[in-house]
């Protein structure tokens, strides 16, 4: 037991901090729509809750990536997070008691941009710690379980979510997350040097010409993908058919897709994208079919359950794609990118009175440049170099085989061999030593024998290596 907590620590710590992130703000939204209900129409809260909060939260996310371009000794610091968090609290207070339009509307506008601050710390933090080959699991879990515990708390709470037991329950799971981030890590990754300096990576190396390219094209993908998800999951039966079943009790199909499709990603990432892209036809099309009432709490569960997909993949694919590249800051630039554009597409939905006729032409449009820029995309991401094709066969290797074979390559003792592949996953010596039950000294010992054997100058060149 003791073993199996050692090798999955940073796992663990991610997932417990973004579930209750998540789980918190997930809260807090709800109270917010509920609290809506009373002071709004409907025209006015699908227009705030899913079109400006979603800006502020995405301008969030940007800020945050500004900041730890500029600043990560500020923003990757647990501190940052501990005062959000404080500064957080009277904000959700506020907005949850006073039944005053105004205030509501700009502490629904702070809490969603204070949001996306903190969704981009976890992001980062995520990216950072976890090996790249866990990622989708590892967010698709924690979202998972944050969205089982909204509905869990509802019911709970008999389905009242503006009250002050939500207010306690509020502060109950701040106060978890911030003894979880304050005796965890910074959202920082250090790179080592040789002679025992470090540096923090954040965008170490200068952009090549086909990072650059992958880069753009992850986002146009992103931004294309959100407004054809938006169209499908807020489209008018939603509200034609409100009282025919529970909001809060889809958060439960909502978790199944997430963690399949995180399973899924994690398998093999192109085969997570292409369900991505097939999974953004059901929510459109079936919605607009099956319109017995008989049926809409199933086909719109369904649809939750399959937005898990998009869901995992935008955010997913920008953190391995941070993490691989050393560019952290970027980790949370996928989400941010969605959010903007569901927004912006949900706003001109509600201000054109787009019908369920317009929303099906608007997909079928948006779907054809999709296809094929998902496939351009799919091409410069994956296409291996040339140096790529002279140094390995195209065919995919398991762990086992990769493990042994680097240890051939370079002739590596069977406990080298194991630093290198801990190495790989970027865990540091007291992790290893751990993990191995040894001193740090003799890991330091086997991590220099690793250097040597490979000529590599540091861990980071290894790790690379061991993954090509």
């Amino acid at each position: 037991m003791k073993a199996f907590l050692n090798k999955n620590r940073n796992f663990i710590f991610c997932c417990v901090i973004i579930a209750a992130v998540y789980l918190l703000d997930s809260l807090v939204f709800f109270s917010q729509l509920y609290k809506m209900y009373d002071l709004f129409s409907p025209k006015t809260i699908s227009a705030v809750s899913t079109g400006w909060a979603y800006l502020a939260q995405g301008a969030g996310m940007l800020f945050f990536i500004i900041l730890y371009k500029t600043r990560s000794q500020i923003s990757g610091k647990k501190v940052f997070q501990v005062v959000l968090f404080l500064i957080e609290v009277p904000v959700i207070i506020v907005s949850i008691l006073i039944p005053d339009k105004t205030l509501l509307m700009c502490m629904i506008v702070v809490l969603n941009i204070i949001v996306g601050l903190h969704t981009g710390f976890t992001f980062t933090l995520a990216a950072a710690h976890v090996p790249t080959s866990r990622l989708g699991f590892c967010y698709g879990l924690a979202y998972a379980a944050g969205a089982f515990g909204t509905w869990l708390i509802s019911v709970i709470n008999g389905g009242v979510m503006t009250s002050y037991r939500i207010i306690f329950i509020d502060s109950l799971i701040i106060a978890l997350v911030v003894v979880v981030i304050l005796v965890y890590r910074d959202a920082v990754k250090y790179k080592k040097y040789a002679d025992g300096g470090t540096q923090a990576v954040s965008a170490l190396k200068p952009d090549t010409d086909r990072e650059r390219k992958v880069l753009i094209l992850m986002c146009v993908v992103i931004a294309i993908m959100a407004p054809i998800s938006s169209i499908g999951t807020n489209n008018n039966l939603y509200l034609e058919y409100c009282q025919e079943f529970d909001l809060l009790a889809q958060r439960c199909f909502y978790a199944v897709g997430l963690i399949a499709a995180g399973l899924i990603y994690d398998k093999n990432r192109k085969v997570g994208g292409i369900c991505t892209v097939v999974s953004l036809i059901y929510p459109t099309v079936l919605i607009m079919i099956y319109r017995e009432s008989g049926m809409v709490t199933l086909v719109i569960g369904l649809s939750y359950a399959i937005l898990g997909f998009f869901a995992v993949y935008r955010a997913a694919s920008f953190m391995t794609w941070a993490a691989e590249s050393d560019r952290l800051h970027l980790a949370p630039l996928g989400l941010a990118v969605s959010r903007i554009c569901e927004a912006i597409a949900v706003l001109v939905i509600i201000e054109t009175g787009c019908g369920e006729f317009a929303s099906v032409i608007l997909v079928s449009v948006l779907f054809i440049p999709l296809v094929i820029l998902f496939f351009m995309m799919f091409r410069e991401k994956y296409a291996p170099t040339a140096g790529d094709r002279a140094a390995e066969p195209p065919k995919e290797i398991s762990a086992d085989e990769r493990r042994a074979s680097f240890a051939k390559q370079y002739g590596l003792t069977r406990r080298e061999e194991e630093v290198a592949m801990f190495l790989s996953e970027g865990r540091s010596n007291g992790e290893i030593a751990e993990i191995l039950q040894l001193s740090e000294n003799t890991v330091r010992f086997h991590v220099s024998n690793v250097l040597k054997k490979t000529g590599m100058k540091d861990r980071n060149e290894v790790s690379r290596a061991y993954r090509l």
